[in-house]
């Protein structure tokens, strides 16, 4: 049997038409050479098989084996089970994670993540608040996954929206609800546009109408406002906020003011955060597969890591819960 010439990064050199430095800086450091020609190397690397060291060429990058998390609003309590379930994976696999808190500010974001990517192996954006092409220009440097929204051409890890909030619509057709009221998150989060669009197109096939409030931050400050624009629109019987948080200062503000929780408004929150059972009543609400979202993400951005010759990008659905409490009854009589 003949054996077949080792694949070098001269023959890859040759076929690309550039410098065998070229190749080298290339399948070392993608970040010093054009996106192009980066990704043109890899592909004829792949396609002549080339291999160092009985290891495909990525292992010979240099890796710090650290990756960094990005998060939106670290306060929220949903995101420290994202983090939980990203930090014990990556670490169970060998690898630091650090951690980021962009405060909903998508130029933090996007100015943080430059300063650190040349010293990280990967990066997770969660709830990112940075436009396609920033997330695309990331992507050129390093391997990345997105947690809790979806962009085409990138591995995404996001809850299902859909089957969620299609068991909130029919539970609350099931208690005679027929009006219902999302609260709105910010304006540039993804979920927050996934949810009013999935409300929008499951309500009805329920029997349900749906309305929303303007753009609101999703902190409890929120509930105010959410509960003022309640009493200004017609009062429906069911309110479905953004998240907890909002839910929460919505309970608030309905119970200062003499507004009867569920006997006069039915509340739902999302996330199913500690916030739901420390609230009275305690918070109906649907789950967010946060720690699963964490683990899944961990696993997908080091699977790309660890085989960076491959451009394979998926997308991951996580299963997703309506947990019904207190807040929650039967419509009002009319």
């Amino acid at each position: 049997m003949v054996n077949q010439k080792k694949v070098s990064i001269y023959d890859i050199a040759a076929k690309a038409g550039v410098a065998a430095s070229t190749v080298s800086r290339a399948l070392s450091r993608p970040d010093r050479v054009s996106s192009d020609t980066a990704s043109r190397i890899f592909e004829i690397a792949k396609s002549l098989g080339y291999e160092r060291n009985g290891a495909a060429y990525f292992d010979t990058m240099n890796l710090s084996r650290t990756l960094v998390f990005v998060v939106a609003d670290i306060a929220n309590p949903m995101y420290s089970d994202v983090i939980t379930g990203f930090q014990q994976t990556a670490f169970t696999s060998g690898y630091a994670t650090l951690i980021i808190n962009t405060a909903e500010s998508e130029s933090l974001e996007r100015v943080t993540i430059q300063r650190v990517i040349s010293r990280v192996d990967g990066v997770a954006l969660a709830a990112s608040r940075l436009d396609t092409g920033s997330i695309n220009r990331i992507e050129k440097q390093r391997p990345l996954v997105l947690l809790n929204r979806y962009l085409q051409g990138h591995t995404c890890v996001i809850p299902a929206t859909d089957r969620g909030i299609a068991q909130v619509c029919r539970y609350l057709r099931d208690l005679g609800h027929r009006r219902v009221l999302y609260v709105s998150g910010p304006e540039m989060s993804w979920a927050n546009a996934m949810r009013w669009r999935v409300c929008s197109e499951s309500a009805p096939k329920f029997g349900l109408t749906v309305s929303r409030t303007p753009h609101m931050t999703p902190d409890d400050s929120s509930g105010i406002a959410a509960f003022d624009f309640w009493c200004e629109n017609g009062r429906p019987s069911a309110i479905l906020a953004f998240n907890d948080f909002i839910a929460a200062g919505f309970l608030r503000e309905a119970k200062a003011h003499g507004i009867k929780v569920p006997e006069t408004v039915s509340v739902i929150g999302i996330d199913n955060s500690s916030l739901a059972t420390l609230v009275t009543p305690e918070l109906s609400s649907l789950t967010s597969a946060s720690l699963e979202i964490g683990k899944r993400g961990a696993e997908a951005l080091i699977w790309q890591v660890e085989h960076h010759s491959l451009r394979e990008r998926r997308l991951f659905r996580e299963s997703i819960e309506f947990v019904p409490r207190g807040s929650t009854g039967p419509a009002p009589a009319q």
